[in-house]
């Protein structure tokens, strides 16, 4: 791909990321609404998760990474996994505990995130939280889709690693929180 290409859709990242987040009222709705679970609901959480991975793949192949995309994409993530979960409360679908665990997980993610880029810290999603959501998500399609005693043995081991990789986020933002405050401390003495 030239150059003039690349330079012409960096716009396509973030238009994706967007769409992913103008999808999410559609799902609501569709899991409002249903029956019980069903395998066009879940492909289409398919879908919108898929999305993830081609708008981060194309703003790496476009040198298009962008501080609103790097805001946008998580974000658009954690309210993805939100409604998903959010829906497979509205059709009973798992014990509400499982749901509810990876639910705070999610909501404390974004604020935390917020919290930490009104600091200055921006934090980065690392391999583990990318493997974590890659899975959780995929439980949240097949549990939008199917129910069987297999899928919510698997969605409980999804609670456990969303509560393990965010235990490693909150070890990391600790820590350069207080990298931060040693160096306000640093710079006031001197």
């Amino acid at each position: 791909m030239s150059v003039g290409w690349k330079r012409r859709l960096r716009w396509l990242p973030n238009a994706i990321t967007i769409a992913r987040l103008l999808s999410l009222p559609v799902l609501l709705a569709w899991c409002w609404t249903a029956d019980g679970p069903s395998f066009p609901l879940g492909i289409f959480f398919g879908a919108i998760a898929i999305t993830d991975l081609l708008d981060g793949r194309l703003a790496a192949i476009l040198d298009a990474r962008t501080p609103l995309g790097r805001i946008l994409d998580p974000l658009a993530d954690r309210l993805l996994m939100i409604v998903g979960l959010v829906g497979l409360l509205l059709l009973a679908r798992f014990p509400w505990p499982a749901t509810t665990l990876v639910l705070l997980r999610d909501v404390a993610a974004i604020g935390g995130f917020w919290w930490l880029a009104r600091r200055g810290i921006l934090m980065e999603i690392d391999f583990a939280g990318k493997v974590s959501s890659g899975f959780n998500m995929g439980c949240v399609a097949v549990g939008l889709a199917i129910s069987a005693t297999w899928v919510d043995t698997v969605f409980w081991c999804a609670v456990g690693l969303s509560l393990l990789t965010f235990a490693n986020y909150v070890a990391i933002a600790v820590g350069r929180v207080r990298t931060q405050r040693a160096g306000e401390m640093t710079s006031t003495i001197t």
